[in-house]
């Protein structure tokens, strides 16, 4: 699969889950879980910043995408390498939802 497929389906993930079009999205953001002192749980703060589901969604991606790919008869295939694309696929993918979100908003405000 060409890079930036791969790419724009991690961004449409990233997107998804920010503006929570997933229906599980609005239950994760009530879970007590690593609360500030503003009363926002994790989920809270990482839906709220592209690079960080960025991240998320670049391995859930590859997930689907990749990793059949590397699974033999006897599971995964060098799972040092399998580990090591996964990780770059992943931060590939919080940079780039990072500018595309960057970008979007500066549209949006262009456009205003």
């Amino acid at each position: 699969m060409p890079t930036f497929l791969f790419l724009l389906a991690a961004y449409g993930v990233c997107f998804g889950l920010m503006n929570d079009k997933a229906p599980f999205v609005p239950s994760l953001r009530k879970l007590p879980l690593f609360p500030d002192t503003e009363g926002r749980n994790f989920f809270s703060r990482m839906f709220a910043c592209p690079y960080c589901t960025g991240f998320h969604a670049g391995w859930l991606v590859w997930l689907v995408l990749r990793l059949p790919l590397h699974l033999g008869a006897g599971g995964v295939v060098n799972l040092p390498l399998v580990l090591g694309e996964a990780l770059a696929h992943a931060f590939a993918a919080s940079a780039f939802c990072y500018l595309a979100d960057i970008a979007a908003e500066w549209v949006e405000g262009a456009s205003q």
